[in-house]
């Protein structure tokens, strides 16, 4: 009666999960893991699971070894065996199974001893009117920063000294981050050692000892080459059965037939949406420029699609939001276009050293395929945005090889010319 116990629990939870809309994969590791821990469970002669069967069997299957169900680890083998577990235990409980629920309590990084002084400055992050995602960009620098701080033994913030900059800043260094991350890390630490001179909580101005950031000039940052097979690949790989799948589609859709730009996926509302006359009427977060756009009729039905059978039930107002609980909206610390590079390597596609492959080089397929078919470049900016055509023409008909080689020399007549010169 009780092995039947286990079963019937299982059986709702992959029902739960079904009904939140996940992959087939997730379901069936879910199936493989419930699956195995029954024979977990028959191997000891035990019918119900304590949480110590789970914790033993965890450590089995991953090699790592928690003291609870719910304790934080880096593992990824043991977190895939935890999340079914923990699903199955509520269950039995007598639970709903809350998919999407965080499995661990969040960390907090900030070591106790700073936390008032990092808080008394995200407060005034609010006041100045910076949007959440801005403050939580800045909070993970201040507790980087103050977590070294903890590290290397200062007790208050009056000891910080431009030493410990350097050896947090040289550190960072070593990991080779991307200079755009590594921009916005010294962006959002000079903003807040400037707060803290400013209050008088650190003597020194540190922010001035931060190196200056050389960011790659215009043009020297290629976006892939993308092509119409490439595309279609991509599309293909995405499992449109799932709620991540039909966001996922809906979200490289609307960028490759749109251009829509990653800060503007991850604003876009419903009430943008004109249905009847089949537009997309937004206001560019970029340029502050408004732009309406035709909508066709898979980019709007894959919409649709999402929002009817894939998005779950959250208070934001955005179309695409995170599949985690809480399930917010994209922050500007988010990638909302991260998956794009899995479905890549899925269909094969492999990216050259230096090429940028986001989403937002989608936008230079679209603008490539435009161009190609003889729109008049005008046309291309208005549809991509650009406030200026000067901007389609820097990073664009470069891409274009196609009309490129029409306005190639013959190499016989570049020397005939220079000799009757």
């Amino acid at each position: 009666m009780q092995a039947t116990a286990v079963r019937d629990a299982s059986g709702r939870v992959i029902v739960a999960l079904k009904a939140a809309g996940r992959s087939r994969a997730t379901i069936k590791r879910h199936e493989a893991e419930f699956n195995a821990f029954a024979g977990f469970l028959e191997a000891r002669g035990r019918a119900l699971p304590t949480e110590v069967d789970c914790l033993d069997f965890i450590a089995e299957r991953s090699g790592s070894r928690l003291a609870g169900l719910r304790e934080p680890t880096s593992s990824r083998r043991a977190q895939l065996a935890r999340r079914p577990l923990l699903l199955l235990m509520e269950t039995l409980a007598g639970g709903f199974p809350e998919v999407g629920q965080a499995t661990t309590p969040p960390v907090e990084r900030c070591p106790a001893r700073f936390r008032a002084a990092r808080d008394e400055y995200l407060a005034v992050c609010r006041r100045r009117g910076n949007a959440e995602a801005t403050v939580v960009t800045k909070q993970r620098a201040a507790d980087q920063f103050l977590a070294y701080l903890k590290e290397v033994g200062r007790e208050t913030l009056e000891q910080a000294q431009a030493r410990d900059l350097a050896g947090f800043w040289a550190r960072r260094h070593r990991r080779g981050y991307a200079p755009k991350t590594t921009g916005l890390l010294r962006t959002a630490l000079a903003d807040f050692l400037g707060h803290l001179h400013e209050v008088g909580q650190v003597g020194e101005d540190l922010a001035r000892r931060l190196p200056p950031q050389r960011y790659p000039r215009r043009g020297q940052s290629v976006p892939h080459p993308w092509t119409a097979g490439e595309v279609r690949l991509v599309l293909e790989q995405i499992d449109r059965q799932s709620a991540i799948g039909k966001r996922d589609y809906a979200m490289v859709l609307l960028t490759v037939r749109l251009g829509v730009r990653v800060g503007d996926l991850r604003r876009l509302e419903l009430g943008w949406f004109d249905w009847r006359a089949e537009t997309l009427a937004l206001t560019q977060h970029k340029t502050g420029l408004p732009l309406t756009l035709p909508l066709p009729g898979d980019v709007g039905w894959a919409v649709i699609d999402y929002i009817r059978h894939g998005r779950p039930e959250a208070a934001c107002r955005q179309v695409f939001v995170k599949h985690r609980y809480p399930f917010t909206a994209f922050g500007s610390s988010t990638s909302a276009g991260c998956r794009l590079g899995y479905y890549a390597r899925r269909a094969g596609i492999v990216f050259a050293a230096g090429r940028s492959h986001g989403l937002h080089s989608l936008r230079g397929a679209l603008a490539v395929a435009m161009l190609q078919a003889d729109t008049p470049p005008p046309v291309v900016t208005a549809v991509l945005g650009h406030a200026a055509g000067a901007t389609t023409a820097a990073h664009y008909l470069r891409l274009d090889t196609e009309h490129l080689r029409h306005c190639a020399l013959d190499v016989e007549d570049v020397l005939d010319a220079g000799a009757r010169s």
